[in-house]
């Protein structure tokens, strides 16, 4: 989020996530719109060189169709195939220009060394395990303005803008330094995830608390599954857990407190509970041995083999495993979210949130068509390419396009619809990446595997959050 948001933007945030989850499920029939105003108008060209034209929906950024496109797409638990279906869209509307398309898997690599020599491609999804920071490029000025796009109509209602029909949250979510430089296309429920045919076959019963969490990771250990796994190579996959439970248990403050880099703030109370919560499953023995050189497929193939209950992890699963969970007909994937330690305040928080990073580099060659390919996305036929490619959501408001009748996704839109009264953003690993990656994210793994106390991660992450602060050479972010 932007550095001057105001104090009643940053305080309206939690009811803004919530008409954001509910619309995502079609429960509002109207989104709520973004906190930036107009800076580009008719015909008008803004100073980074892209205009809109707000009178023409056919092409609005005069989009030369003779010029190449160049598009990048994290390969990840969407796969590729819905960005290649969008690609076809574009070609059917400009069709003399060459589309090149890349599914690639580490970005970082990839195209680190691109966007240095100034070279990037015209569209990115800087997403996955080794995406490049954003708010490092947007703070580079190596991404461009998306306001044209926010101000431009949609392509399938010229008289609606672009602006009106996201969920709350996405334009606030993608801002940096007061400019929306990054679209959060997908929409993800973080939750855990287990098997209803198993859970039937053994007549157990999904916890609604951590106390009966508890009690039936004993029931499961003694059937001999593993109650848990979870992805070690990979720990940021454990924030679902922490912060969930934190916020669960001393409300959305606690993890905004964290963000904004309050004193003190990851010695709150609840943050120690949630951290006690997940090294005692350690503690107990509830983990599948190895779990903490599990890199995600890995760690999920043994979740969908059985060989272990429950996994924590984003609503993509189900389309990242589709063929495993194929050739089990019974497995009937479920979820819940993360059941409140006793005592919690804010029992029906869950952290659900836009992803998947969408954003035009600055020094591309054809940002006009950048920016038009992700008005496409946003389309309906755009939104469908995606959905019916990934099972998942997008972040237009009411619009369920292409959404299978899955499993998957009949479990998280329950899951929502029961729990998500106070939804909630989680930013700090992503605005101070080198405090995010290089020290917050291996220090939790530390803790999941039993390496590292709680008292000790506390000590540790509050001194590096400290020393984040007090860099003066560091640009801050505020919620």
């Amino acid at each position: 989020m932007a550095s001057d948001t105001t104090p009643n933007e940053a305080g309206d945030l939690t009811r803004r996530s919530v008409l954001k989850t509910s619309a995502a499920l079609g429960l509002l029939a109207v989104p709520a719109v973004g906190l930036l105003s107009a800076c580009a108008s008719g015909g008008s060209e803004d100073k980074e060189g892209v205009g809109v034209d707000t009178a023409d929906a056919v092409n609005p950024f005069k989009v030369d169709g003779k010029k190449p496109l160049e598009v990048v797409i994290f390969k990840g638990g969407y796969d590729d195939k819905y960005a290649i279906a969008q690609e076809a869209i574009y070609k059917e509307k400009f069709p003399e220009s060459v589309i090149t398309h890349h599914g690639i898997e580490d970005i970082r690599a990839e195209m680190g060394p691109r966007f240095n020599s100034k070279n990037p491609p015209d569209v990115i999804d800087n997403s996955g395990a080794q995406q490049i920071n954003h708010a490092d490029l947007a703070n580079n000025g190596q991404y461009a303005d998306l306001t044209p796009l926010l101000d431009a109509p949609t392509i399938d209602d010229a008289n609606v803008k672009v602006r009106d029909t996201l969920l709350g949250g996405v334009v606030e979510l993608g801002t940096y330094n007061g400019k929306f430089h990054v679209l959060n296309y997908g929409f993800t429920l973080y939750a855990i995830w287990y098997s209803g045919g198993l859970f039937a076959e053994k007549g157990w019963t999904a916890p609604t608390t951590w106390a009966e969490m508890l009690t039936l990771c004993e029931e499961i250990k003694k059937a001999g599954i593993a109650p848990w796994t979870y992805t070690g190579v990979h720990p940021y996959y454990l924030f679902d857990m922490m912060v969930t439970l934190a916020a669960r248990h001393g409300g959305n403050d606690v993890i905004k407190n964290i963000d904004n880099l309050e004193p003190d703030a990851w010695r709150h109370a609840s943050i120690k509970l949630a951290l006690e919560a997940m090294a005692d499953l350690k503690a107990k023995g509830y983990i599948l041995e190895g779990s903490d050189g599990l890199d995600h497929r890995a760690s999920q193939a043994r979740w969908a083999k059985k060989d272990a209950a429950f996994i924590p992890v984003g609503s993509w699963l189900e389309n990242e495993e589709k063929e495993l969970l194929a050739a089990d007909p019974n497995f009937e994937m479920k979820c819940l979210i993360m059941p409140p330690l006793d005592g919690s305040t804010n029992p029906n928080a869950v952290w659900a949130a836009p992803g998947e990073g969408f954003a035009v580099p600055q020094d591309a060659k054809n940002r006009e068509g950048g920016l038009e390919y992700l008005r496409i996305m946003l389309s309906a036929k755009g939104r469908e390419a995606f959905s019916k490619n990934t099972s998942s959501l997008t972040v237009v408001a009411g619009k369920t396009e292409g959404m299978p009748d899955s499993p998957g996704v009949r479990a998280a839109n329950e899951a929502l619809k029961t729990t998500a009264t106070s939804a909630f953003p989680f930013k700090i690993d992503e605005w101070y990446p080198d405090f995010g990656k290089g020290i917050l994210r291996p220090k939790l793994g530390e803790v999941m595997a039993g390496r590292l106390t709680p008292d000790e991660f506390i000590d540790t992450i509050q001194k590096a959050a400290d020393d984040v602060k007090s860099d003066s050479a560091i640009l801050k972010q505020k919620r």
